[in-house]
């Protein structure tokens, strides 16, 4: 999971906060720590630093990301 200071550090554009998204923004389920997700669909994502575990994205611009589904270990 992240610390408050990598949660205050993830922007979704043109000021939204929390959980909101921009542009076309479809969530089907998310779920840090296992990784489970049902269907992800974002139109434009900034995020400036998140961390998850062990592994940090610094920058990262997507204008398109379509997610079906990903699964974590003892998950089918």
């Amino acid at each position: 999971m992240t610390d408050s200071a990598d949660r205050s550090a993830i922007a979704h554009g043109a000021g939204a906060t929390g959980a909101q998204a921009v542009g076309a923004s479809a969530i089907g389920t998310l779920a840090l720590g296992a990784i489970a997700l049902g269907a992800i669909a974002v139109g434009a994502l900034a995020i400036g630093r998140l961390r998850i575990g062990k592994a940090r994205i610094t920058r990262l611009h997507i204008d398109e990301l379509h997610i079906g589904r990903i699964v974590g270990p003892g998950r089918d």
